[in-house]
């Protein structure tokens, strides 16, 4: 008898057909198509009484899927489960094997885990000869984070639907506490006073007419800090009533760069922002798609190792091959004497890798006819970080000057590069600065004092790459949750970006400012830095999940009882609670009293925040609806009543033809009625061109008064019918005509 093929399970199909490829039949290889068990939707899914016990169903959809994997599970000999190797994968592994309940395989062993961190065949075998029993301290620890951000979502979010009446707005338990970092930070920038300063360089030159700057950098043995012109030009006097410019030290010093570790999944997203303009998100799905497989025409494989990682941990075999790779290609020289690792954060997932090419073979050039433009670029970065990552330090000469003149201490650079080391392959090197050879003792004459005034400049606003660096450095969020938060707060409208810049929204600012006042100990920093690390207890077996969910839940249930009360209002006619209703046109707020009490409360018009600020007050403009349209105002109202008028007539660009009666060119205007056609001369002259209306459109009807053609006309309140023998025939289809005799017009 035959002996029966083995099964394996992947959540993905494309993974699927590459490794159904690269097995060559000798497995069947299935897709789940991601999650088969989650918690449900219309529900808090989560028995708090008894433990915080989720309640998972089957997710609605996959019931073919769960019914072609039963019967596959079935006829197979072993079964195999080969998600992604990291909590959430742990997680759909083990729900597949719930759904699937497949039976103890022949050997009467149930379904076993297989963790691929690259998809190559190497990267196979490894897996299957690492085979192992599904981790279920892993599992919990998703479990834990599954529970912990339904309780936030599904208790909080109804608050804020309440204060804004729309169901589209949500809370979460990161989430909020990044859209705390960006609503801190633009309150600091609208807050901040610039404070004026002044530096001061001279251009200078030696005996021999070689001309190099220095800076003022001390004022009688202290650091200088002039904060006005009357005190710059004061010292800019004493310098050049004939102080002497001495030389009094040459200080010579090798500066070097080492090369960054190889990405792991922020650095990956913050360079790929930074160098390539894609978002976490478009990286994220890029770089899934290098890993799942590509063809190469001989082959489909897996470029990269697993994208979702915080390791920097690179297997011996790859770093060989790739100090093997540069002392080939660019010489001894550029090869360290030993390979180098780099020292993991605390908390990383030691398991993964750092995310690198599978082979160092597949150069970017060698594999670009079969990529897209943006999977060429992100796998050309990845490679020539990792390639770098092993390769020696550039070397700079670095030399400070320090100069004297009377009670002042001046400061000359220069830089030069001696080696480039891992600069030939990754990262820009820092600009060279020449300075002519100087002596100490040795004396330069002044050219001109320069006096420079600047302003302190506000903090910057988080870039998306910034905002998860600061969330990666705070331990808040893991690999896999970066890019969803920040394409969250874009989807709710929270945050938008202009220049690769996030700026909070009014609407961001007003949830903001609705949740932290009632969770300032829930969505904070180090509370939630210390739920992310109770999570990693967890998976490492050091505490239960519920454990790490009761620490959360309990200050948290305590707020959320607050602000329910905190934020329950009433009926201003009869005193009722009002209630949470939806109708065709979404959620609105109405007395629980209905229909003895009609009352519903106004929708609150919504504003966009403005970059300018308001020229009255100096608070930040915003946009706001009205009855007759959108308008821009101040943000102050009611207590500044700024409104920025759009201006009437103002020029704009020229058209063909010119005025008619003074000569002037024609050009485009707005007005209060719209755009119109004016003469440039104005106010001089108010020559303005009348609009040409379209000739009349004949109809194939009579005028049933005078015989002739209707024809469709375009007037002041838009098109209508009427007799072409206008004036003379007044007809119109609708309009009543007076009785003969009677005096009257038309009606």
């Amino acid at each position: 008898m035959a002996s029966k093929k083995d099964l394996l399970i992947v959540e993905s199909p494309t993974k699927a057909r590459t490794i159904g490829t690269m097995l060559g039949g000798r497995m069947t290889v299935l897709s789940s198509r991601g999650h088969v068990i989650d918690l449900p939707k219309s529900k808090l899914g989560v028995d708090i009484e008894h433990d915080f016990e989720p309640q998972y169903i089957k997710i609605r959809g996959k019931e073919e899927v769960i019914r072609e994997l039963k019967a596959a599970a079935k006829r197979a000999g072993h079964v195999y489960l080969g998600t992604d190797p990291d909590r959430e994968g742990e997680a759909i592994a083990y729900f597949i094997a719930q759904a699937v309940a497949a039976s103890p395989d022949s050997a009467g062993k149930p379904a076993r885990r297989v963790r691929f961190h690259e998809i190559t065949p190497a990267g196979l075998k490894r897996a299957f000869d690492e085979q192992s029993p599904i981790d279920q301290h892993m599992v919990d620890s998703q479990k834990a984070r599954r529970v912990l951000d339904r309780l936030v979502g599904y208790l909080t979010s109804p608050l804020l639907w309440r204060v804004f009446a729309r169901s589209d707005l949500s809370a979460g338990r990161v989430q909020s506490v990044a859209l705390r970092l960006l609503c801190e930070r633009e309150r600091e920038i609208l807050s901040f006073k610039p404070e004026e300063f002044w530096l001061i360089e001279c251009d200078l030159k030696t005996g021999q007419g070689e001309r190099f700057k220095a800076r003022l950098v001390k004022c009688e043995g202290e650091d200088c800090r002039i904060s006005s012109e009357a005190e710059a030009k004061k010292i800019q006097r004493e310098l050049e009533a004939g102080a002497e410019f001495r030389v009094v030290k040459v200080k010579p010093a090798e500066r070097r760069r080492s090369p960054g570790a190889p990405f792991v999944t922020a650095t990956l997203q913050q360079e790929a922002a930074r160098n390539l303009r894609f978002t976490a998100k478009r990286t994220m799905s890029i770089a899934q798609q290098l890993f799942e497989g590509i063809s190469l025409g001989q082959e489909t494989v897996g470029l990269i190792t697993y994208p979702r990682t915080d390791s920097f941990r690179v297997n011996q075999e790859l770093l060989a091959a790739a100090r093997k790779e540069i002392a080939g290609r660019f010489g001894n020289d550029y090869l360290p004497e030993h390979p180098r690792h780099y020292r993991e954060r605390k908390g990383a997932q030691g398991a993964h890798e750092a995310i690198r090419p599978t082979s160092v073979a597949r150069t970017p050039e060698s594999v670009k006819p079969h990529l897209t433009s943006e999977q060429y670029r992100l796998y050309d970065l990845i490679y020539r970080r990792f390639l770098a990552s092993q390769m020696t330090d550039a070397r700079y000469s670095a030399t400070t000057v320090t100069i004297n003149a009377r009670n002042y201490r001046f400061q000359a650079n220069a830089l030069k590069r001696l080696f480039p080391g891992f600069e030939t392959v990754y990262g820009d090197s820092e600009k060279e600065k020449p300075l002519p050879p100087l002596k100490e003792g040795e004396e330069v004459l002044l050219v001109k004092v320069n006096p420079e005034q600047h302003f302190t400049q506000p903090p910057p606003r988080y870039s998306e790459a910034a905002l998860i660096k600061k969330l990666e450095v705070n331990g808040i969020g893991r690999p896999s949750t970066y890019a969803t938060i920040v394409a969250t707060l874009d989807e709710r409208d929270y945050v938008r970006r202009k220049e690769w810049k996030l700026f909070p929204t009014e609407l961001g600012m007003k949830v903001n400012d609705t949740l932290i006042p009632r969770f300032d100990n829930v969505f904070e920093v180090g509370f939630t830095r210390e739920m992310e690390s109770g999570l990693d207890r967890v998976e490492e077996g050091k505490e239960p999940w519920q454990q790490v969910v009761r620490r959360f839940y309990e200050p948290f249930q305590e707020d959320l009882t607050k602000a329910e009360k905190e934020l329950e209002e009433y009926c201003p006619k009869c005193g009722k609670r009002l209630e949470l209703r939806r109708s065709k046109h979404g959620l609105f707020l109405a007395c629980a009293d209905y229909p003895d009490c009609d009352f519903i409360k106004k929708r609150e018009k919504e504003t966009k925040m403005m970059d300018e600020k308001c020229p009255e007050c100096g608070k930040p403009l915003v946009e706001r609806e009205s009855r007759r349209g959108k308008f821009i105002g101040c943000s102050g109202y009611p207590e500044c009543k700024f409104i920025k008028r759009e201006p009437q007539g103002e020029a704009g660009p020229p058209v063909e033809g010119k005025c008619p009666e003074c000569g002037e060119p024609l050009v485009q205007k707005k007005g209060r009625f719209g755009d119109f056609i004016g003469c440039s001369g104005y106010p001089q002259c108010r020559y303005i061109q009348k609009k040409e209306r379209a000739a009349p459109k004949e109809l194939d009807q009579k005028c049933p008064e005078c015989g002739k053609p209707l024809v469709e006309r375009e007037g002041r309140y838009g098109k209508f019918v009427s007799c072409s023998g206008y004036p003379e025939c007044k007809y119109r289809p609708g309009k009543k005509r007076a009785a003969p005799g009677s005096g009257a017009g038309l009606a």
